[in-house]
């Protein structure tokens, strides 16, 4: 029999709308391989939610968005904050992907806590929640016997955090340094091009690649977010995202490109994480690196990371990911491990 995971949708973006694609079109694949369905029986945008028991069709929450269309115009819509999300709705599963906001006073982070308490599994592609309390949500999540899964957090579908826990186990952190943010990355080749920064940006939109809000990619605080989940996910790093040091690529000129191409460098955004006499030191900044490196062989739509460690040396991994897709892949990865098939 195929098991019916009754699945709740926050956010209604280019992730969940990629991920209701797939869904759509692997639906019998996932059903016959992993005896799998994923029921949506709720959806939340920015006015509200909206329940239905029967469960909403993939094709018809696409169709819905693509219309422009908002969930307050959905007859089942009701009028109540998301915060109660857990009250309305009968749930195994959420999927949260609204757009991230690292206020503390944040409705999305009560919802979540509320969720788990009631049982649900979470999965994550909002970054947000983990950089805010990470603590407090794996402790509530191990307390209440449900499981969180975020993947989908660092680096779109390459399958970072995956590796690092389960294919490095008992491995120790030596330092690791990467690439994070596809986005800030094309940027920067553009300007390479003799292009504009506006320009590159505006591209990065239209494909949906960058953040709701740019500034998150260019100032480098998205990938000071992937960062802090990286450590928290397998270092015995224990402070929060003020301890990194963070600076963007809106200030790089046209000049200090032309320099570094002529020095056969090549100025990239990288993360970087060193420890010393027992303490971390973590970073976000340009930097410069030689052409030939993996680093700079990370071009236009790529993130890699490299990590060392007492028992692997250094492995490297890297991928090209020009739009939400790959993002939305890691979405539903995290789903199907979560539901234990």
């Amino acid at each position: 029999m195929v098991r019916q995971i009754r699945t709740v949708l926050v956010g209604l973006g280019n992730v969940n709308l990629g991920l209701l694609q797939i869904l759509q079109d692997k639906e019998k694949e996932i059903a016959n391989k992993h005896n799998l369905h994923f029921k949506i029986v709720g959806i939340v945008d920015s006015t509200g939610l909206a329940i239905r028991s029967g469960g909403f069709k993939y094709k018809e929450i696409i169709n819905f968005k693509y219309n422009k269309k908002k969930v307050n115009e959905i007859t089942e819509f009701l009028p109540t904050d998301i915060e109660k999300l857990h009250e309305c709705v009968e749930a195994d599963l959420l999927i949260e992907s609204s757009p991230v906001k690292l206020e503390t006073d944040n409705p999305c982070l009560t919802m979540l806590n509320n969720a788990v308490k009631a049982g649900w599994n979470v999965v994550l592609a909002n970054k947000g929640p983990l950089v805010l309390a990470f603590d407090e949500l794996m402790e509530r999540a191990q307390e209440n016997d449900s499981k969180i899964r975020y993947s989908a957090t660092v680096c779109g579908g390459l399958p970072v955090i995956n590796v690092l826990q389960r294919d490095l186990k008992f491995a120790t952190a030596e330092s690791l340094w990467g690439i994070f943010n596809a986005t800030s990355n094309y940027v920067l080749q553009e300007m390479e091009k003799g292009n504009s920064m506006e320009d590159a940006i505006k591209v990065a939109k239209e494909i949906g690649a960058a953040e709701t809000d740019p500034t998150l990619d260019l100032s480098g605080q998205d990938t000071a977010n992937k960062l802090f989940i990286i450590m928290r996910s397998f270092t015995d790093f224990e402070g929060s995202i003020d301890d990194i040091e963070i600076e963007g690529i809106q200030k790089i000129s046209k000049d200090e490109i032309k320099k570094s191409t002529a020095a056969k460098t090549k100025i990239k955004l990288v993360a970087a994480a060193h420890k010393k006499n027992g303490h971390w030191k973590l970073s976000v900044k340009p930097t410069l690196v030689a052409r030939d490196s993996f680093m700079g062989s990370c071009n236009g739509w790529e993130m890699g990371i490299e990590i060392k460690t007492d028992l692997y040396e250094s492995i490297s991994m890297k991928n090209a990911e020009a739009d939400p897709k790959g993002t939305s892949a890691a979405v539903l990865r995290d789903m199907i491990d979560i539901s234990g098939a």
